[in-house]
């Protein structure tokens, strides 16, 4: 694996680290994951169908199903047909959902908070952009084409 390759792979995974207080917070708070917040933030867009919505927030259509259970179960989202196609369901963020969005402010005062609040305002401009750039280039690839190493040999340090 080229060195520079595993050394980006590598601070990525030091800095999902930093999400980790985040998320027990967030679990202690509300009882959602990141991955449940971040499915209930791209819902504020308006209803969408549960395969756009999967694309958008980087989910498989299982995940995204299986996602989508959970938060219906706690009443934060729910399913509608469209009354012209019955075969198509929108996913619609319920007001239980919206009145958590407003009430979720675990990163306000977080370490990680904090640390961004300290970087320059080009730095901030450069992360942003760097970090999207990273997910819509994971977006667009299969999850792991023949030659990549597996996960276990970029958490192995030189």
């Amino acid at each position: 694996m080229n060195p520079d390759v595993k050394q980006a792979l590598l601070a990525y995974l030091d800095a999902v680290a930093l999400s980790e207080p985040i998320q027990a917070q967030l679990w202690q708070e509300a009882g959602i994951t990141l991955t449940q917040l971040s499915v209930l933030r791209q819902l504020r867009q308006g209803p969408q169908p549960a395969g756009r919505l999967g694309h958008a927030v980087g989910l498989s259509p299982t995940t995204i199903t299986r996602v989508l259970d959970r938060l219906e179960a706690k009443a934060l989202v729910s399913r509608r047909r469209d009354r012209e196609d019955r075969r198509c369901v929108d996913i619609h963020l319920a007001p239980q959902g919206q009145l958590l969005l407003g009430g979720v402010k675990v990163i306000r005062g977080s370490d990680l908070h904090r640390a961004v609040e300290s970087m320059t305002s080009q730095e901030r401009g450069q992360l942003t952009t760097a970090l999207r750039r990273l997910i819509e280039r994971a977006q667009a690839t299969s999850n792991l084409t023949a030659g990549e190493a597996p996960l276990a040999e970029l958490t192995t340090r030189p």
